[in-house]
């Protein structure tokens, strides 16, 4: 398990073909920074506790960036296994804590996208992962909003910053005497991987972006291994890798801009949502590492930053959207 610092141990946790990056934190109490996906719990953290010689009795507090699924589906398994937890997070992503039909209702999760492509027939395998990676249901016995401070003692302060955009109530944990915060999925590079740029459903990300770098952090601790300009792909970034990899999620976020701007002006507005984030999608191929996907024009993953920028843009969907037709 890799240190950050004397007091920061980050936490890598595969899932369902992926992983997630959560954070110990050590102050005279012990904080995680999110709790990974069902399984996390057991075949994470518990094993990187017994490696700092700790136990589940240790931890005190369990403080989740978002409620997706990936950052938030262990919260139960976790209150299982240490009941003396208290669980933050913000209270405008708390109910994605209810379960995976609280996500397949929400206008952050990708089922969202999926309806307005016309991909119905992509839900029921989307309910089928979430059922996967979330586990059972948990309660909070924190709301957590701009501000707030989680104080771990000997000089471990934990300020709450509000950071909206890829969810509405996602949040940074800033560690100022550190220098050091954890964004989860706020600042996300120009992607996860090829053919994933970034995910968000409101252009407040953009502006959360600048908040995220006004806090003069030196140490970004990310919730997944987002693409930059750098050599190496480390979840940590540190002094110029910070500038660097916020430029690049700007760049990214105006990138999806100047697409949808071309898409808007190939199509007009008239079009749906399909036929337009098509032609940006495509049109992404010159600024971002694009993968197209033989079973749908447009992955389900580029078409929520593309919607949001839509959206932005004055875009509304026609009364009667016609269905995106599968290409095999």
């Amino acid at each position: 398990m890799p240190p950050v610092s004397d007091r920061v141990y980050r936490i890598q946790a595969p899932y369902d073909g992926n992983a997630v990056h959560l954070y110990l934190v050590r102050g005279d109490r012990l904080a995680l920074i999110d709790s990974g996906a069902g399984d996390s719990p057991s075949t994470a953290v518990e094993p990187a506790l017994r490696e700092l010689g700790l136990s589940w009795a240790d931890l005190d507090y369990l403080l989740n960036t978002h409620g997706h699924a990936d950052h938030a589906g262990g919260n139960g398994e976790l209150k299982a296994s240490a009941p003396q937890v208290q669980i933050g997070i913000h209270p405008a992503d708390r109910y994605l804590l209810d379960g995976p039909q609280a996500h397949l209702n929400s206008p952050t999760d990708s089922s969202a996208v999926m309806r307005l492509l016309g991909r119905d027939d992509l839900l029921q395998q989307r309910e089928a992962v979430l059922r996967r990676v979330i586990g059972r249901s948990a309660g909070v016995e924190r709301e957590l909003v701009d501000g707030d401070v989680v104080d771990l003692g000997q000089d471990v302060r934990l300020t709450v910053v509000h950071t909206p955009g890829h969810t509405v109530g996602s949040v940074c944990y800033f560690w100022e005497a550190g220098g050091s915060v954890f964004s989860g999925d706020a600042v996300q590079g120009h992607g996860w991987r090829a053919g994933m740029p970034p995910i968000y459903h409101d252009m407040a990300y953009v502006s959360s972006l600048e908040r995220i770098d006004s806090l003069g952090a030196n140490v970004l601790c990310m919730g997944h291994t987002f693409g930059w300009q750098g050599v190496l792909n480390d979840p940590v970034r540190r002094g110029a890798e910070v500038v660097q990899t916020l430029k690049a999620s700007r760049d990214a976020s105006a990138a999806i801009g100047r697409a949808v701007a071309h898409a808007l002006q190939q199509l007009g507005p008239a079009a749906s949502f399909g036929e337009l984030a098509e032609v940006a999608f495509r049109e992404l191929v010159f600024d971002l590492p694009i993968l197209f996907d033989r079973a749908s024009p447009v992955p389900v993953v580029a078409a929520r930053a593309i919607h949001a920028h839509l959206a932005a843009q004055g875009w509304a969907p026609p009364l009667a959207e016609p269905a995106v037709a599968a290409q095999v």
